[in-house]
């Protein structure tokens, strides 16, 4: 039997023992830009097994984030009108390796949020952090701990302007054609692995004009959704 074929063998197991399971990511450590840390902030558990649904709802999206920004930058910097080149424009250094304890640049911040609009499930809403700001870009990150590792499973994005994602350091995804509307399920991304424990997800996602949100969730590869469930914030965060 293949390792994809025994995992979704796994995915028949009850909730309760994926529960268990997970009780051991809060011990794992994640190898990050050279150095050991173990992740406290913005952890959402990967939630077995993934099931059949008609319409995702808030459960299904990744939705509380570790978010660095914005970055700014003038109207023509990038060209001016669509301005896509600003999606592959680094605006931090190894900008794949962020977690959570850069120091974060002169006139950004790092803030944690959990995102929650009854009106467009899944929405994550720059505006709501960085009201009034146009020309910039933002990061995004987060850690899912998922109790099996997971092949074959399917990332669904949807961005408004241009958005990158890295799991674990890799780039998986970059949309950078035109600017857009964001809906939830716009680019699909086949191949998503997620190894056992923590799976760290950096997303930066640029605006130029108007609005700024992206969505985030996973499937198997047959498009059976993943729920998630975040974990509450620690009373004290910790120092960078």
């Amino acid at each position: 039997m293949t390792t994809c074929g025994h995992i979704r063998r796994l995915g028949m197991v009850l909730l309760a023992a994926a529960g268990m399971a997970l009780g051991g990511c809060q011990a794992l450590t994640d190898l990050v830009g050279g150095g050991e840390i173990t992740p406290t902030r913005a952890i959402s558990d990967v939630v077995l097994p993934a099931v059949e649904v008609q319409e995702p709802g808030q459960e299904h999206f990744v939705t509380t984030w570790l978010l660095l920004g914005p970055f700014t930058f003038a109207e023509d910097d990038f060209g001016g009108a669509h301005q896509q080149a600003a999606a592959k424009s680094e605006f931090m250094p190894d900008e794949e390796d962020l977690n959570g304890t850069q120091k974060a640049p002169e006139g950004t911040a790092w803030a944690e949020k959990q995102f929650e609009d009854p009106n467009r499930t899944g929405c994550v809403e720059f505006n709501q952090i960085y009201p009034d700001t146009e020309h910039a870009a933002a990061y995004a990150v987060a850690w899912l701990c998922a109790p099996e590792k997971t092949c074959d499973a399917k990332l669904l994005i949807g961005s408004d302007d241009y958005i990158t994602v890295w799991i674990n350091g890799e780039k998986v995804h970059t949309y950078d054609t035109e600017r857009r509307a964001s809906a939830a399920d716009q680019d699909t991304v086949e191949g998503i692995t997620l190894k056992k424990g923590h799976n760290r997800i950096v997303v930066k996602c640029v605006d130029v004009v108007l609005g700024w949100q992206f969505f985030f969730r996973l499937t198997d590869k047959d498009g059976k959704a993943f729920a998630v469930k975040a974990r509450p914030a620690p009373a004290t965060p910790p120092t960078p």
